[in-house]
């Protein structure tokens, strides 16, 4: 990008010996992503806008997508914070956070896309449990599984903690 900016920079003004630098008032915030142009502190050139992520190609008409932005999304559907957290962690921490409506229409789309993907997985899962079955010589619809479960016990006196059983159920 740089190289770019200070090739134009003396095509349009060969004999200019300013410094290049960012122009804060034009800068553009996309969720997390942000575009970025050159200025010259001596003369009037200005580049083009520079986006300072990566794009994700989409098919439907519009602005594509900030990688940085769907990123963030999937990450959020792994761990127990929400959009709302997020925006406290961020603004807690002095960093502009990206708005609620926009981060609220992305993780609409990354949650259909996340959904999409775990049903075609357990299918996949699904048919390998059939090859394995019909491998060993059981019927291919029937599958062994295991589940993990607990049980209250009735509390004992001068015991501090949680009482329960741990026990492995056969489904």
């Amino acid at each position: 990008m740089w190289n770019s900016v200070f090739r134009e920079h003396q095509q349009v003004s060969p004999m200019c010996l300013g410094f290049l630098q960012w122009d804060q008032h034009s800068e553009e915030q996309w969720g997390l992503g942000w575009r970025e142009r050159a200025i010259c502190n001596k003369c009037t050139y200005k580049s083009s806008m520079f986006n300072m992520f990566k794009e994700i190609v989409n098919k439907s008409p519009g602005r594509k997508a900030a990688d940085i932005n769907r990123g963030l999304q999937v990450g959020l559907t792994q761990v127990s914070m929400g959009n709302a957290g997020l925006r406290k962690f961020l603004l807690s921490a002095s960093i502009p956070a990206p708005s609620t409506k926009g981060m609220q229409t992305v993780s609409n789309k990354v949650c259909k896309e996340i959904i999409q993907e775990n049903i075609l997985d357990m299918r996949c899962r699904r048919q390998k449990l059939r090859e394995i079955n019909i491998a060993r010589g059981n019927p291919p619809d029937i599958i062994d599984v295991k589940g993990d479960g607990s049980y209250n016990n009735q509390q004992q006196r001068g015991r501090i903690g949680q009482l329960f059983t741990d026990v492995l159920e056969s489904i």
